[in-house]
């Protein structure tokens, strides 16, 4: 997490040194908890960054990829899903020859893809993909919340990935590099995008999410220390969204 834990760290130990200088009848418990908030609030959320998170959940879906090898049938993979600890928290898409799962194990949750040959009903082809656009009962799972299953093609990732991969192509050349950080939050306003949360921020990067419509993103921006310009713009999947994220993707669809 680079240096931003150690300045966390410093700046929670210096709030609670300056309580517990005071009279102990004027330090509660209350307050000292107060202090550790109040040097926490200003701190990135890195809990939602994708660069930090991705390492681990790619790892888990490849895993899971190997676990779930085509030539069954359909009841071998639910199966099998519920066998390895995942729940099946929406199904986007069930026809002859194919069925689409969102599934969710833990803090992560991946979209199941799975192609049949109609006359023996076998898969000839899974995958297992990234769950970008997840079910109310996906999101419910992941919080630990009680949940109905839901049966709806509006979260299918294989329907909307080419529109969203084109926007994200477009957007990556509209932001460009060599700019200094208060440039990137004005052009994304400029562009239509709302930046609901911002991930990381050091003297060499800086990270957002953003929304426009019913898409998110995060922007990934690389700097150069000593001209305090960005080298790198990456425009990528949110898969890890913060609360105002969420609450701007769920206004979009009413």
């Amino acid at each position: 997490m680079r240096n931003i834990h150690k300045t966390i760290s410093a700046v929670a130990v210096l709030c609670l040194a300056a309580a517990a200088s005071l009279p102990a009848s004027a330090v509660t418990a209350a307050e000292q908890t107060k202090a550790m908030k109040s040097a926490n609030a200003s701190a990135p959320a890195l809990g939602y960054s994708d660069r930090n998170n991705m390492k681990v959940y790619d790892s888990d879906r490849k895993a899971l990829q190997e676990q779930l090898t085509p030539g069954m049938d359909v009841a071998f993979y639910r199966k099998k899903l519920a066998d390895l600890g995942y729940q099946i928290t929406a199904v986007n898409d069930r026809e002859a020859d194919y069925v689409e799962y969102e599934v969710v194990k833990g803090a992560n949750s991946h979209e199941v893809q799975i192609d049949f040959d109609k006359a023996t009903k076998k898969a000839t082809k899974v995958d297992v993909a990234m769950n970008n656009w997840r079910a109310d009962s996906t999101k419910a799972a992941l919080r630990g919340n009680k949940y109905k299953p839901v049966t709806s093609s509006d979260y299918s990732d294989r329907t909307y990935m080419k529109g969203w991969t084109d926007e994200k192509d477009t957007l990556e050349k509209a932001l460009g590099t060599g700019h200094e950080k208060a440039y990137y939050a004005k052009k994304l306003a400029d562009l239509g995008y709302k930046v609901t949360a911002t991930n990381d921020r050091e003297a060499d990067y800086l990270e957002y999410e953003i929304v426009k419509g019913n898409r998110s993103y995060e922007v990934q921006i690389d700097f150069d220390k000593a001209m305090q310009k960005s080298s790198k713009v990456d425009v990528t999947t949110n898969l890890w969204q913060a609360d105002a994220t969420d609450k701007a993707l769920s206004k979009a669809k009413r």
